[in-house]
Formats: C-alpha cells, structure tokens, sequence
C-alpha cells in the first residue's frame, strides 16, 4: 500500500473520535476507527440494557464548539431549552424558588478577572463575601461534578460559572439522550466512509505505522501510548430512578445544603424531555453529586437519596427501576490552581500520534474539550498524512488563524493588515475552536476580519480591512456603528 493509499486510524468511538473520524474524512483521508467495545458511544451513552439513558445529567450550550460544529456540519440533533418554572433549591431553610439566592448573586453579574493561581473559594470570598462565596462554591458542583470546587483554580471556575448561570438560555438537553448524538455522527461517519472495526482494541504493540488519534480517556491513552497521562478529574456518584408517576415533583432541585461543599443537582429529566426513558412510558430521575476518594457508592447515594426524600416526596413506592454507580474521571477535567487548560497533555503526542479527549490540552466546558481536541488532532493527522504522501520530509508550516488573515490580505483589493497585543480578550478562554479561527464582517463594501491568538502574559488581535470604495468612502463606512457579539474562536 503506498502512503497516500494509507488511512488515518482513529482509536475509540466516543464522541471525540466520532469527531475526529468525520473532520478526517471530510479532509479526503480514508478513515478507520477502532472500538474497543461492542457499540459505539463510549461514556456518552448508557448501559447496554437501557442506552438512551444517559450517564448522568448531561447538557450542552448553544455558543459552545458541540453544537455549533453539529451545525457546521449540518447534523440534524433535536434539542430542548430549561424548564425555569420547574426549578428550585434546597438549603438549610428548606426547598423553594431560588429568588434569594438570586438577589444574593447579582453581585457576580460585574464583569472581573479572576486569578489562575488562586482557589476559587479564597478569590469569591474576597471579592463577593464568605456566605456568597459559599454559594459560589456549592453551585460550581452543578458545573464541575467535582466534591469541593472551592479547592479548584479561580479563573476555571469563574468562568465555567458565567457561562452557566449568566447566559442559562444557552443551556439545551438532547432529545431522547445522547444516544441520538451518537447515532447521528455515526451516520455521517458511515456516509463519509469511515470503515468502523466493533471489538477492536487497540494495544501499544498493535498501534497502527499511521497518523494516529487517540480519542479515549486519558488513563486509557496512557495504556496505548505506553506513557504517563494524567490530569485531575473527579468522582461522581449517581442515582438514575424511573418512577411510575410524577406526582407533582419540580423539574431541577439544586441542593446546597451547608453539610456539601459541593451540589447535589436532581433532575427530572422527563420534565425536559418526554423521550428520555426511549419512549418507554414513566418519568426519569437523575441525579450526581460529587464525592470524595475516600466515599463509597452506598455513603454518595444515600446522600443523594436524601434529597430525593426532602424534594420528591413518595419517590421511593413509585420507582420502576433504579441504578447506582460512582464514575471516575468520566466528567471532564479540572484545574487546580496555578493550571489552565494549556497544562494539560498535549494534542501532539510525537511520531504523527494526537491525543484527544475531553481531559488534554483543548479549550471549552465538558463536551467543547472532546470536539475541540478532536477537530484539532484530526487537522493535525491530515497534515501528517499530507507530509508522509506528498513531500516526506519537508518542514510543515501550522496555518495559523493570523497566517490564513495575511493570505486573505494578500488576494484582498486595498487590503490593510495589522496586530496589536492586550491583556487579555473578553473571552478568556475560547469556547469554539473547530472554525478557521477568525470572524469575518461584511458591511456596504467593505470587508474586516479578526483573530484573537493567546501570547505569553496577554493576546495578540490581529485585524483585516479591505475595501473597493475610495479612501472618503471606506472611512465613513468603517466608523459606523455595528453589533458586535462575543468572539468565539
């Protein structure tokens, strides 16, 4: 076989590597995947017996790199918006609407930097008060799966917090489980014709002569590679409960109760989607709370049961069926202080093999990690193969966001290019990282585009204008006001 006859090889077929195994294809590759398993999915998907029911509570946001990749791509994904109404808390004075600890968190609505080498719980004490940093806290496990996400670094958590409790209506659950995701990218993955090998796994001895993607968890990846990959992650117990009735019970009951230095979220997740037991009849309960090392499954579940009892009254004579589990680093990373999401395990793992996942070096909140990673090794893994079929040997240059500016600069008429550096950018840490790395505006004849690339200490942007209008004409137009939503990379 000659080397532009060879495929890329993608092992695991979660999400990340359904992701990966597309933006491959779609590069031209021939693309195999490697399942371990009988099914694809990975931990996005549940049991054998019942695998529509998710792992857990799961969510994605509208502004992050899942969905707006989907629909790059156009993957037809149903989703369903927040029940507001159907939300309450529970804390030492009982369970209610959360309109207190709402007042007490308009403060957080200011926008403020937040320290990378400070604990989340010392900076919110600081900066809004100790009872309010308390409750900062406990919420950070709704956004973490985490046991104590005080203890966790500042800016990881600040920001995962803005995005989650500011911009709530970008929250949306997947129709009938992330089982439908998964078939949904395993169809276009087939359509593309990546050959997918069920029962296949993958051994450091057996690692392909190829470029490579590594899209497991991590401690998986280790094994493959034959090296040391670690990063902090979290424990989570879990009570999933179908119930024969609903019995009048609220959509979401956030427990935050003082004996947690973490959330117990509970869900309903019927009360979102009708779907989410596969059309089977009933009412699903999910529930996670974040546990320590040293606590067991039967001490985390019955901390969960509790609030089941004080928030779903008659919960226990109405279950159908029940499961409990902790899971281990099965939610993401974290970063503890003095770390950001560059200090994790790199992309590039050497000898044309790329790691992705939802615990390595690749910005974004749970799920965003695994697709930007994904598209970032596959984009990667195209380049290798390009070098190995093409021109062997010869030096690669990355195509950076600014690189493909200066080649719009050079085919733009009266095209001007020119960077500056800042501090920092509104978005500290990028959420979308699957486009070309620059947002382009067009505006009565004139074209902009900016990229926002991170530097040592701050950012540089890079900014592009292009015009046809004569010089008194292009300056008018530029100065005139315009909308300017968030950068998203």
């Amino acid at each position: 076989m000659s080397e532009s006859e060879r495929p890329i090889h993608v092992v695991g077929g979660g999400i990340a590597g359904l992701v990966a195994a597309i933006t491959a294809a779609e590069g031209g590759a021939p693309v195999v995947l490697h399942e371990a398993g009988g099914r694809l999915g990975g931990r996005a998907v549940g049991s054998a017996e019942r695998p529509w029911v998710n792992l857990g509570p799961h969510v994605v946001f509208t502004d992050g790199a899942l969905v707006r990749w989907l629909r790059q791509q156009r993957i037809d994904v149903s989703m369903r918006g927040p029940m507001v109404r159907g939300l309450r808390m529970l804390d030492d004075r009982g369970t209610q609407f959360p309109i207190r600890q709402a007042v007490q968190l308009l403060p957080t609505v200011l926008r403020r930097e937040a320290p990378v080498d400070e604990t989340f719980g010392a900076w919110a004490g600081n900066a809004f008060g100790e009872a309010t940093a308390d409750l900062l806290c406990r919420l950070g496990g709704l956004i973490t799966y985490h046991h104590d996400p005080g203890a966790l670094s500042a800016r990881f958590m600040w920001e995962r917090y803005r995005r989650s409790f500011l911009s709530a209506d970008r929250v949306r659950w997947i129709s009938g489980g992330w089982l439908s995701l998964v078939d949904a990218l395993a169809a276009r993955a087939r359509t593309l014709g990546v050959h997918i090998e069920l029962d296949d796994r993958v051994m450091p001895q057996t690692l392909p002569d190829a470029p490579t993607v590594i899209a497991t968890k991590l401690s998986a990846a280790a094994r493959v590679l034959d090296r040391g990959l670690s990063w902090p992650g979290a424990r989570t117990a879990l009570l999933d409960v179908a119930t024969t009735s609903d019995r009048g019970w609220p959509a979401v009951i956030a427990d935050v109760r003082s004996d947690l230095a973490t959330c117990c979220m509970i869900e309903r997740e019927t009360a979102v989607d009708p779907d989410a037991l596969g059309g089977k009849g009933g009412h699903l309960i999910q529930a996670q709370l974040g546990v320590a090392p040293d606590v067991g499954v039967a001490e985390g579940v019955a901390r969960i049961e509790d609030g089941l009892d004080v928030g779903f009254p008659g919960w226990r004579d109405a279950i159908g069926w029940r499961r409990a589990q902790i899971v281990v680093d099965a939610t993401g990373a974290v970063d503890p202080p003095g770390t950001t999401w560059r200090d994790r395990p790199s992309v590039v793992q050497g000898d044309d093999l790329f790691l992705a996942g939802d615990a390595v070096a690749a910005p974004g909140f749970l799920s965003e990690v695994s697709v930007n990673s994904a598209v970032d090794a596959a984009r990667r893994a195209l380049n290798a193969r390009r070098g190995r079929a093409f021109a062997p040997g010869w030096p690669t240059v990355e195509l950076t966001p600014e690189r493909r500016l200066a080649v719009l600069a050079a085919v733009l008429p009266a095209a001007s290019l020119n960077t500056t550096t800042a501090a920092s950018a509104d978005d500290v840490e990028p959420v979308d990282e699957t486009g070309p790395g620059y947002r382009v505006e067009q505006r009565a004849g004139v074209t902009t585009a900016t990229s926002i690339t991170a530097d040592d200490g701050g950012v540089r942007i890079t900014r592009l204008a292009s015009s046809r209008l004569p010089g008194i004409a292009r300056a008018a137009v530029e100065r005139l006001p315009v909308w300017r939503r968030p950068f998203r990379r």
